[in-house]
């Protein structure tokens, strides 16, 4: 690449941070994970439009640092041979500095030979990539240990509210309870994507981030064959999340040659991070492996497929539960699994070797069918799994009940929610 054109390019890109700089900013409570004087490399990971730069930019404020960001159409064709170049062009514009942030490093091939050169010159690098695999493998492959990785989610519920500058009363009240669910149920139906909550058209930017994903992180990537196959995919596990899957299902409605292409068709969506899937607990590896539900990265993809005006608050309200398990899971040392056999459970805690938990999320308990539902699911797994601690969060009921030498506490999901982030990082 001509060394003047880099040279504009770094240095419209510096602007850009000058930008961000005057921009208002959430104050992320995973920025501590950023040991920006570590030796090791800073990776941070999640889905695109979800922070990770500005994450990033928070937890070098104040540092001497330079910036590239790879996701400029003007470095498409950037590649290996230009990376010397861009280290010389980095110092012309910035003097020295001893930090680096490179932003979406996915995009570059061998970017972990880069990476590893310059902290062996003892730079402090700070990365950001939406690709959890491609990072992943070069990582393992190549960084070997000399990296941490951060995951960041789009905004949890808390953070929902810290951003509209909303702080929950008292929820002993009646009128606190209401006004708090109102809330809740207004970040539902938004979801968690900073610009969304800053006031951007949901509708729109949501379906826009959601193709572009679709179409320029994984179609173009890894060159699908079948696009509009693949797109179908995508849009109907928007409409199926927090339901049980099977490769041979998806591979069977869309006519798909293989498992194995659904299988990867799966796994493309997973790391792009606009799915999770969650894996079913068995004893046995390969059952495990096997089964497993989908749930969106984020409640406003549930909108694609029509779910999201109050259809179906009921898996909406699984999704939620789900994704805080998730952010809490890395800062207290337990996996989530779901259960089922003769019965289902939504969530299993699991942690040093044994069910530390089990937990149901249903809407309401007013329906005594599903009340009694949920309480056989819960001791008929107990039993099964040895676990003793037996949780059913709802959107409103709060009581204990005591059957068959168990306890089992029911408990709403507003202080369930705010409960698991005390003292907690949430993500």
């Amino acid at each position: 690449m001509d060394t003047t054109q880099l040279r504009q390019i770094l240095a419209e890109q510096q602007e850009e941070l000058d930008i961000l700089a005057k921009s208002e900013m959430l104050d992320r409570s995973v920025v501590g994970e950023v040991n920006i004087n570590s030796n090791l490399a800073q990776i941070i990971t999640g889905i695109r439009r979800c922070g990770k730069s500005t994450l990033a930019w928070m937890a070098l404020k104040g540092q001497k640092f330079a910036y590239v960001n790879f996701d400029d159409e003007r470095l498409i064709d950037f590649n290996t041979n230009d990376l010397n170049q861009l280290l010389e062009t980095l110092y012309i514009v910035y003097g020295e500095f001893e930090h680096l942030l490179l932003d979406e490093i996915q995009n570059i091939e061998y970017w972990h030979l880069f990476v590893n050169r310059l902290l062996r010159k003892r730079i402090k690098i700070v990365l950001t990539g939406s690709n959890s695999n491609l990072l992943s493998q070069e990582m393992a492959s190549h960084l070997t240990g000399r990296y941490s990785i951060t995951e960041l989610f789009p905004y949890s519920f808390s953070e929902f509210l810290l951003a509209g500058n909303s702080k929950l009363e008292n929820l002993e009240t009646a009128r606190a309870r209401g006004l708090a669910l109102n809330k809740l149920m207004e970040y539902m139906r938004l979801g968690g994507f900073p610009e969304v909550v800053y006031g951007e058209n949901k509708k729109q930017y949501v379906s826009n981030l959601f193709d572009a994903i679709v179409s320029r992180d994984i179609i173009y990537r890894y060159n699908i064959r079948h696009p509009r196959t693949f797109r179908e995919i995508a849009y109907w596990l928007t409409g199926n999340f927090a339901a049980e899957m099977s490769y041979n299902r998806i591979k069977n409605i869309f006519g798909l040659g293989s498992e194995n292409t659904a299988k990867n068709y799966i796994s493309y969506l997973e790391e792009a991070w606009l799915f999770v899937s969650l894996s079913k607990f068995s004893y046995k590896k390969h059952e495990s492996l096997r089964n497993r539900k989908m749930y969106l990265i984020d409640l406003s993809f549930a909108q694609l497929a029509g779910e999201g005006s109050g259809r179906n608050e009921g898996r909406l309200l699984e999704n939620l539960v789900f994704l805080q398990l998730l952010r809490n899971r890395t800062s207290n040392g337990y996996e989530i699994y779901y259960y089922k056999a003769n019965v289902e459970v939504d969530f299993v805690i699991y942690k040093l070797g044994y069910v530390k938990e089990l937990i149901q999320v249903s809407l309401s308990l007013e329906d005594e069918k599903t009340k009694k539902r949920e309480i056989r699911a819960l001791l008929t797994a107990s039993k099964n799994l040895k676990a003793k601690k037996l949780t059913i969060i709802t959107l409103n009921s709060q009581e204990v009940m005591e059957i068959e030498s168990l306890t089992i506490n029911v408990v709403s999901v507003l202080d369930w929610i705010l409960g698991e982030g005390k003292g907690m990082n949430r993500r």
